[in-house]
């Protein structure tokens, strides 16, 4: 073997030292997917199931729908790597007020780790792919015909039935036939492939299948007393405690569809959480506002300082009991400082579920 000069071994001392310095790192070491996807916004939607607010019609004819659309990308698309556009992955939950809110049911409808499986699906089947052959993937798996896109068709059916693992796996494969890039890879790397597509879509469809359960004949039991609205804020403080220690940078948006009107077992009629005797009785919007306040602090709810928390409100003084119109203003300011007091900058009122978290 021919010995290397000097001077060829100081250029490639001169290379290595540039690739150290500069950051430039072999293809095992180049960053996955997942981390180029913009940073996802955590929505929680909280259903009242006192009877405030009709959770079965807001459920089945509002929110439903609503996430059948957001499941139909709802792993986000990654930041710089030459695709059309770039969105965020989706991170959903539902959950509801009863008597015992703490406790309530929670129904995980999308969240990052489905987003982290089908980008890491991509990374490994691309091996590190470039621009073009990531467009390609992409359309393979959510183009019109593609995989996930054809799979998860079960999702917008008015009644859901769960698939089958082989039978969705075979489609799957089926629809590679007709692919840009996944038709041309061996065997094993396409079983996987249809494996974690039909997973997802069977997730889906049984986190679906639960809530449309539940929602059908939701029930506060023989509790009087059941809409513990502060209860299901305080469990999102620790949702949120959660999140921000993932990620510093998290988001939190909160959709409630209530009168909030809180009425919880045990409350006492002069207790600062009764919202519906503050905006009766309160003198003045002020009043009412630092009265809300007070109560944030008496149910130790507060969010994690400088986290981005949004909340939208759905039915606010409205029911089967509402209060008199012109003491909206009175519960209005009394939410206003209650969400200030627990760390929330941004909140307001909507008409639809469809406008929340949007």
């Amino acid at each position: 073997m021919r010995n290397l000069g000097n001077s060829k071994i100081a250029f490639i001392s001169i290379l290595a030292v540039v690739f150290s310095t500069f950051g430039f790192q072999p293809a095992q070491g180049a960053k996955s997917l997942v981390q180029f996807l913009p940073p996802a916004e955590r929505n929680v939607f909280i259903l009242d199931i006192s009877g405030s607010t009709n959770s079965v019609e807001l459920w089945k004819n509002s929110l439903r729908p609503s996430l059948i659309k957001k499941l139909k990308e709802p792993f986000g698309f990654p930041a710089n790597k030459g695709l059309k556009k770039s969105t965020a992955p989706m991170d959903v939950s539902v959950s509801v007020i009863n008597a015992q809110s703490i406790d309530a049911p929670i129904f995980p409808i999308v969240s990052i780790n489905d987003a982290e499986k089908l980008w890491g699906l991509i990374d490994k089947i691309g091996e590190n792919p470039t621009s073009r052959r990531l467009s390609l993937i992409v359309e393979d798996i959510f183009g019109g015909q593609g995989a996930y896109t054809q799979q998860s068709q079960i999702l917008s059916r008015q009644k859901i039935v769960v698939p089958a693992s082989a039978a969705c796996e075979r489609s799957a494969l089926n629809s590679f036939k007709t692919s840009l890039y996944m038709n041309d890879l061996d065997i094993t790397r396409k079983g996987n492939a249809a494996k974690t597509i039909c997973g997802l879509v069977i997730s889906f469809a049984k986190r679906l299948l639960a809530a449309d359960q539940y929602f059908a004949n939701p029930d506060c039991g023989s509790s009087k007393a059941c809409s513990d609205i502060a209860g299901a804020i305080l469990r999102t403080t620790y949702s949120a405690s959660d999140l921000r220690e993932t990620n510093t940078n998290s988001k939190l948006c909160i959709a409630i569809a209530s009168d909030m009107l809180n009425y919880s077992p045990g409350m006492s009629e002069s207790s600062s959480l009764n919202s519906r005797r503050v905006a009766m009785t309160a003198k003045t919007p002020n009043e009412a506002k630092l009265i809300g306040m007070q109560a944030a602090e008496l149910a130790g709810i507060k969010f994690p300082t400088g986290m981005s928390v949004r909340v939208s409100v759905l039915g606010q003084g409205t029911g089967p009991k509402p209060i008199p119109l012109d003491r909206n203003s009175t519960l209005s300011a009394y939410w206003q400082g209650f969400w200030e007091a627990s760390g929330i900058k941004s909140s307001n009122q909507v008409r639809s579920l469809n406008q929340a978290c949007s």
